[in-house]
């Protein structure tokens, strides 16, 4: 029995005992001792092992980002373990201690009253204070310097079978239908404790235990054999029935694209939803069956679609699928931006105003990406000048400034005062102007409230007025589709969204060293 106790991370004080020949640790799902995929980021989805090898326990990094140390050192090839030795996963990550737990192994016990290797040890789930990680229930293996614990004598082979053929069942549904990496070590034991009963038995009559141990394992492969199969047939259904779906809505979005007539328009955004609804649930079956394919279907796509994907979380307007001309306007304006000489000297000024503007927005408790407004209206340039009078870095007409109280004079034009220049003033009146779209939207409207920074509140408001009050038909990317909002916004939101991306990768996009 090995015990790792925790020194840092998500938990502190609490251990983790396994009997198991090979112990996996990581953030994966089929991992022995798991960590939290949220607070231990530096672990990865299968990190290391610790395995027993002949007399030793080893601790080897299965392929790890960021690395695995030894007592500090970061280890390339299997290292011996003693008691005492810290273990850290990835630089900076989660840290525990190994102890090897010699009171259940070396204590000798009398043949007079046999015992079998006792139940599964438990480890800590770093993500649940408190609670104990999920342990894979296998039975204990007979491989850890320690003496083999005698077997029942009453046993005959097919008890040790059937009791194997349970285990190896046990292990693959607690992996999830897929191979646990155990059934060697399970048919192993299964075999020395044959081994071990019928020590003082006749050569012949071993010998038709064993092949009986065989046999039965044979078929217990078989049969998981066919299970396996039949498993992958239901994943595979489920994810057909998730492409064909995924297909329709790509249809659907480019009939959308070149149609004009409003009621057809309508319809085909009501047959977009049931089949969205498909997809979804195709999502949710697999989600019932392995967590880890469900997570890769709902994340599908390209790079770009992943930063989309990352802004419209923030925004509250995640949508199943983005319309392909939105995206391609997108993607314009990111190649746009990053060509263009001037995004330098724009990132330098917002630079230098992000922390006054994250100060307002968090205020509100906005999403600063909300302030990318500012790079599209004027490069955060507090000087900056419309022909139609707008003025300063939000570009707030005189009239619109001195309603949230800035001090506008009637003849800013010829040198009179004009606090529309002073980028904490208007960033402050921005900030609360948005909120005040928002309120007036919904709190989920965070697209509407952009789309209505450049469409104006009242023409937002005459589109919401028409098209009703469920939360459904006010929603930004119905009016995307039904093509109810002007050319004009129609490029401007992804304009902004652009900038924001732009702005989360500046080393992507040559903005930092």
């Amino acid at each position: 029995m090995i015990r790792l106790t925790h020194l840092s991370g998500s938990l502190q004080g609490t251990s983790s005992d396994s009997p198991k020949a090979i112990i996996r640790i990581g953030r994966g799902a089929d991992c022995d001792v798991r960590f939290n995929a949220q607070m231990d980021t530096k672990v990865s989805t299968h990190h290391a092992e610790i395995r027993f090898d002949g007399d030793a326990y080893q601790l080897v990094d299965t392929g790890s980002s960021n690395g695995t140390l030894h007592n500090g050192k970061r280890i390339s090839k299997p290292t011996k373990l003693r008691n005492g030795d810290r273990i850290t996963f990835g630089a900076g990550g989660p840290e525990a201690t190994f102890a090897i737990d010699n009171s259940m192994h070396n204590t000798p016990m009398p043949m007079a009253q046999p015992q079998r290797q006792s139940a599964y040890g438990q480890a800590p789930q770093s993500g649940s204070y408190g609670q104990p990680l999920q342990q894979q229930p296998y039975g204990g293996t007979p491989q850890y310097g320690a003496p083999l614990m005698a077997a029942q004598p009453d046993k005959d082979a097919k008890s040790f079978a059937q009791e194997a053929q349970q285990k190896i069942a046990t292990a693959r549904a607690m992996s999830g239908g897929q191979p646990s990496g155990q059934t060697m070590f399970i048919m192993a034991d299964a075999l020395q404790k044959v081994q071990t009963s019928t020590t003082q038995r006749a050569s012949k009559r071993y010998g038709k235990i064993i092949g009986i141990v065989v046999v039965v394992a044979l078929v217990v492969a078989g049969g998981m054999g066919a299970v396996i199969w039949d498993q992958k047939q239901q994943l595979e259904k489920i994810v057909n029935k998730k492409t064909n779906a995924d297909k329709q809505i790509q249809k659907i979005l480019l009939q959308q694209q070149m149609e004009t007539d409003p009621a057809k328009l309508e319809q085909l955004d009501q047959e977009l939803t049931l089949l969205t609804g498909k997809a979804q649930q195709a999502i949710g079956e697999m989600d019932q069956k392995d967590k880890g394919k469900a997570a890769e279907m709902a994340e599908g796509g390209d790079e770009l679609d992943h930063q989309i994907r990352a802004i419209l979380r923030k925004f509250d307007a995640d949508t199943y699928a983005v319309p392909p001309i939105f995206k391609e306007r997108l993607k314009f304006y990111l190649d746009q931006m990053a060509k263009s000489p001037s995004t330098k000297a724009v990132w330098a000024r917002k630079k230098q105003y992000w922390p006054t503007i994250q100060k307002e927005f968090a205020a509100l408790g906005m999403p600063e990406e909300m302030a990318y407004v500012a790079w599209q209206e004027s490069h955060f340039d507090p000087f900056a000048q419309s022909g139609v009078g707008a003025r300063g870095m939000w570009q707030f007409m005189d009239f619109q400034a001195r309603k949230y109280g800035l001090h506008v004079a009637e003849n800013w034009r010829n040198g009179g005062v004009d606090e529309r220049t002073d980028a904490a003033k208007e960033t402050k009146i921005a900030a609360k102007y948005l909120a005040d779209l928002l309120s007036e939207f919904g709190s989920d409207s965070f697209m509407l409230a952009i789309a209505s920074y450049n469409k104006g509140e009242n023409g937002m408001r005459g589109i919401l007025h028409k098209v009703g009050f469920h939360k459904e038909q006010r929603d930004f990317w119905h009016l995307y589709r039904l093509k109810l909002l002007p050319e004009e916004t129609l490029e401007y939101v992804p304009q902004i969204l652009a900038a924001a991306i732009i702005g989360n990768n500046p080393q992507k996009y040559g903005l930092t060293p």
